[in-house]
């Protein structure tokens, strides 16, 4: 069997690659659209292709003889869904039987309770939009194409090398000393670890599955606050004297952190900051480090909100469902950070 796999220089997607690298009887290209993104698959043998997918002219050649096509890159949401739409094109042409394309919990917006894949997505910001159109446009053009068609919905993915909802929870524990977050981190926290996710993907890259389009949420066994997860992880790291912050003080600063992380975008700052030196850019170094502290206003939003996804429907269509306990998967990130210096 021939698997290609696009953003393979991701976290999600290099978990993919390593996995499938341990099996003999599969074939497969990781595509990377930066070489410094390979040094992890190149440490593991995997064959490594520098493709994009929008590359229309490599395509053809790529995805001939696939199998099957896995798309676990993170275009622009303006541009995802018809980059997607012409990757999913060219694997129709391509004679690809399988097509496995990564999308979000977050389609589901501000949606609250138990939240299965038949709820009807309400995106409400320009990433869960940009996902949901896609989905929209990948479901349309599987009822008269080939390729069978795999949506996959995971919330929160953690574990080794997910920067944001593991390094950066580690760093914000450590650096700023949190225990928990009081009424702002009452929501659920939806966990699923990385490998979880990697054995859904390729079950149904390999597995006998019921034909059509599946749409299937990713979430893991257990299900704690956003406040139980910092805690847990803070107690794996053995931090001493931690607190919880003053809310109303915790949300102003986060506030201000917003407005710096905005102004850090603006073209005239990136360039005073690449051609700063000395005490100027140290300073805009530090600012940078502090907003990384503290939440955005969608991320603020996110744990305070009580949902949970319901991921039933992948267990009864692929046979496999997650099964890494909260307490396995964080001692295992935790020690991970450790040894990569991070903690």
């Amino acid at each position: 069997m021939r698997i290609i796999v696009f953003g393979g220089g991701g976290g999600i997607g290099g978990w993919i690659c390593e996995v499938l690298s341990e099996q003999t009887n599969i074939e497969q290209v990781a595509c990377v659209r930066n070489w410094s993104s390979a040094v992890r698959l190149a440490r593991r043998g995997v064959s490594i292709a520098k493709v994009d997918i929008g590359d229309g002219e490599a395509l053809p050649a790529l995805l001939a003889g696939a199998d099957v096509v896995v798309n676990a890159t993170m275009p622009p949401s303006a541009l995802e869904r018809e980059l997607v739409r012409g990757l999913y094109a060219a694997a129709t042409r391509a004679g690809v039987r399988r097509f496995i394309q990564f999308s979000s919990a977050a389609v589901y917006g501000d949606l609250t309770g138990p939240i299965a894949e038949d709820s009807r997505p309400s995106p409400n910001d320009g990433y869960s939009n940009g996902k949901a159109e896609m989905e929209r446009l990948l479901l349309e053009a599987a009822v008269h194409s080939a390729p069978q068609l795999f949506i996959f919905r995971p919330s929160i993915v953690y574990g080794p090398f997910a920067d944001f909802w593991t390094v950066r929870y580690v760093e914000r524990i450590t650096k700023g000393k949190w225990r928990n977050l009081g009424r702002a981190g009452a929501g659920t926290c939806n966990l699923v670890h990385a490998r979880d996710v990697t054995r859904l993907v390729i079950a149904a890259a390999t597995a006998d599955v019921e034909s059509g389009a599946h749409v299937l949420n990713v979430n893991g066994p257990d299900h704690v606050t956003w406040n139980g997860y910092i805690e847990r992880l803070g107690d794996a790291l053995e931090m001493p004297d931690r607190v919880t912050p003053n809310i109303a003080v915790f949300r102003a600063t986060a506030f201000v952190a917003g407005m710096m992380r905005s102004a850090a975008q603006v073209g005239s700052i990136k360039a005073l900051y690449r051609r700063s030196t000395g005490t100027t850019r140290l300073a805009m170094t530090s600012a940078k480090v502090v907003t990384a502290l503290y939440p955005t206003p969608s991320e603020l939003k996110l744990l305070r909100r009580k949902a949970q996804y319901v991921g039933d429907r992948a267990a009864k269509v692929l046979g496999v469902s997650p099964s890494i306990s909260l307490h396995a998967g964080i001692q295992e990130s935790v020690e991970w950070c450790r040894v990569h210096g991070i903690v």
